[in-house]
């Protein structure tokens, strides 16, 4: 009796987990087919908060700075207390630059530097951008074509790891266009739930609407946060998956970064009240959960932990076969069958670290 129970609650979630991402893998390619926009002329401001990003500032900035286009912009680098030269390298880039602001911010943490930066901007149409990101050429263009054409008061746009090699960073690729796809899948079902504020576009007038919009008590998901409080207030939303619009950043340099990485992302899962984001985080915790408990019971629990992790191969492998094909990388699917066992441990362990505040406070 409890073998035939358990089984069925194997059962129960396989399946609930397979429609969900069978849903989203749909919602995608609604996203994915949608045309290209060309032609607005809005002008915007593009935030980049920056802490201790020596490395990268510079190429992120050139990046920005180069887009050719006949809007009106500006760039305003805040710096979040960083320790490390990239004060400097910043500084060295202004008199080069007439568009390129620099400004200090007064408190320490992410989101109160992007929020000093918003308030500090020229423009209402705000752009955010992160510090180690690189943005193709005409990126500007088609985010603000797209923004003006949807008439929405945010925009989101796909951040894709590149360049990748070697199988700790194929599997990062895989995982984060996982993360990428389902939420601008979610937004094809008309239930948007992440983002990424790497890749974002918003009015401010709309923002200013909100009682804290980037949720200040926790340190990470100032995009997610934003994006829930926007779905909550009623404002349109809209996603692109354009190739002019995809941003690209590194993957992690090391397991330890990747880990803690992800468990400052799990953190904010704590401050979530969005009905939808609750329910697709709930699915997905109870499909790992019931994985790593079939494979420590093996061999007890063979028949349905297999079941379940068939299921969730063939859903994720649908859904990451149509983000590969926009994103590339499609040989990367080869990981899938040991990408799901891993990614299944590290969900149950990332959801423990956040359920115990860790990854909460700070977020670099």
């Amino acid at each position: 009796m409890a073998y035939t129970i358990v089984s069925l609650v194997f059962i129960a979630v396989s399946l609930a987990y397979a429609i969900l991402i069978i849903r989203i893998r749909f919602g995608f390619k609604k996203i994915a087919q949608q045309p290209q926009h060309n032609g607005a002329n809005l002008a915007g401001s593009v935030v980049v908060p920056f802490h201790n990003e020596e490395d990268t500032i510079q190429s992120t900035l050139e990046s920005i700075l180069s887009q050719q286009t006949n809007a009106d912009f500006e760039v305003i680098a805040i710096d979040d207390h960083s320790t490390d030269g990239s004060h400097s390298v910043v500084s060295a880039m202004l008199a080069a630059n007439p568009r390129l602001r620099l400004i200090e911010a007064n408190d320490c943490g992410k989101k109160n530097a992007l929020s000093e930066a918003i308030a500090a901007a020229r423009f209402n149409a705000i752009i955010t951008a992160d510090a180690d990101c690189s943005y193709p050429q005409g990126w500007l263009d088609a985010m603000v074509a797209t923004f003006s054409h949807e008439k929405c008061a945010l925009l989101a746009a796909p951040v894709v790891l590149s360049p990748v090699s070697g199988w700790f960073q194929k599997f990062q690729f895989v995982d984060f266009a996982s993360l990428v796809g389902s939420g601008i899948g979610a937004a094809g079902c008309r239930r948007p739930i992440m983002c990424n504020g790497a890749n974002l576009m918003f009015d401010r007038l709309e923002y200013n609407k909100l009682t804290d919009p980037l949720n200040l008590r926790i340190a990470s998901g100032d995009d997610v946060f934003l994006l829930h409080k926007m779905k909550a207030a009623g404002a349109k939303i809209s996603f692109t998956a354009q190739p002019e619009t995809i941003a690209t950043t590194r993957p992690a340099p090391s397991m330890g970064a990747f880990l803690r990485q992800r468990t400052r992302w799990g953190g904010k899962a704590t401050g979530y009240t969005d009905t939808d984001s609750l329910v697709v985080a709930a699915v997905v915790a109870a499909e790992s959960v019931l994985l790593c408990v079939g494979i420590a019971a093996l061999p007890l629990l063979w028949k349905p932990a297999l079941a379940l992790y068939l299921t969730k191969l063939f859903a994720d492998t649908l859904l990451l076969a149509a983000v590969c094909k926009r994103f590339g990388n499609r040989r990367i699917l080869w990981w899938m069958p040991v990408y799901e066992i891993v990614v299944a441990v590290y969900t149950v362990c990332v959801a423990v670290a956040a359920m115990a505040g860790i990854g909460k406070k700070k977020w670099k």
